[in-house]
């Protein structure tokens, strides 16, 4: 966490939001964390069970022109999900048991459609955009400040519910879609650039080190049917993951908020 945009670090509008005492979440560390090194091994951690289809979800984007307007009700769109709350014969519930049952929300905002750059970069809450399937995209950290991909546990998909009932992810995750194609618009960020697969046209994977402090970078893409040089975030496998600070005006308050957070401005 960091007080400017810093490249492999997270821009915080309020540190306050990652200093949460008592917070739901992990009961502990497990054996895919090396504390020593610093590093930590996913392929190791468990998944909480489950693959359940929520056929209630609804997800849709709408245009005008110079608004792109976004509607759900927060269920993922065509993609499983673990169960909630996480049962105590899960073999991940020694780890965490969120207690969490993902609910239906009221998801209603507008981004710009042709976003511009700002002068200058814009820090983050907790939510940093929306996935194709109607997912919020978190950032990278959990409620004490840690790497929740690294300490907390989630499901198949890489999501799971917060307090309030909202499915979320703060990572890359499989199940997006288009997220194995190449320069593919997976997602919109919060300011209205796209949030892109981590392969660029020639199919390298594209890591931290390739983006800026923002994890964006400026490059040909398909925008609206049309070939554009143009700024977007790139989902990665590496912290942090997603976007780590806006490079243009992000729409605030577009979810519903967290229970005990700190209003956002």
């Amino acid at each position: 966490m960091t007080d400017a945009p810093k490249k492999g670090y997270v821009f915080s509008c309020d540190p306050r939001m990652f200093q949460q005492t008592n917070a739901p979440g992990a009961q502990r560390d497990g054996p895919w964390i090396d504390k020593a090194a610093g590093t930590y091994d996913v392929t190791k951690k468990p998944v909480f069970r489950g693959h359940v289809y929520n056929r209630d979800a609804v997800f849709t984007i709408t245009t005008t022109s110079d608004q792109r307007a976004i509607k759900g009700n927060g269920l993922a769109l065509g993609v499983p999900t673990g169960i909630f709350p996480v049962e105590p014969g899960d073999p991940a519930y020694k780890y965490d048991r969120n207690p969490n049952r993902i609910t239906a929300q009221n998801i209603s905002f507008s981004i710009p459609r042709n976003p511009t750059p700002a002068a200058s970069a814009a820090c983050i809450y907790k939510e940093v955009g929306i996935t194709l399937d109607g997912v919020q995209v978190h950032g990278p950290l959990d409620s004490t400040g840690r790497d929740e991909l690294a300490h907390e546990i989630q499901d198949a998909c890489t999501g799971g519910p917060q307090p309030g009932g909202g499915y979320h992810r703060h990572a890359l995750s499989e199940c997006t879609p288009h997220i194995d194609l190449r320069n593919a618009l997976v997602g919109y960020a919060l300011d209205g650039f796209g949030i892109f697969s981590p392969y660029d046209q020639n199919g390298k994977e594209l890591t931290t080190r390739d983006l800026d402090a923002c994890h964006g970078k400026t490059s040909k893409i398909s925008w609206e049917g049309k070939t554009v040089s143009m700024y977007h975030y790139v989902m990665t496998r590496d912290f942090p993951y997603t976007v780590a600070c806006f490079r243009g005006t992000p729409t605030r308050n577009a979810f519903p908020a967290l229970p005990g957070a700190p209003p956002q401005h």
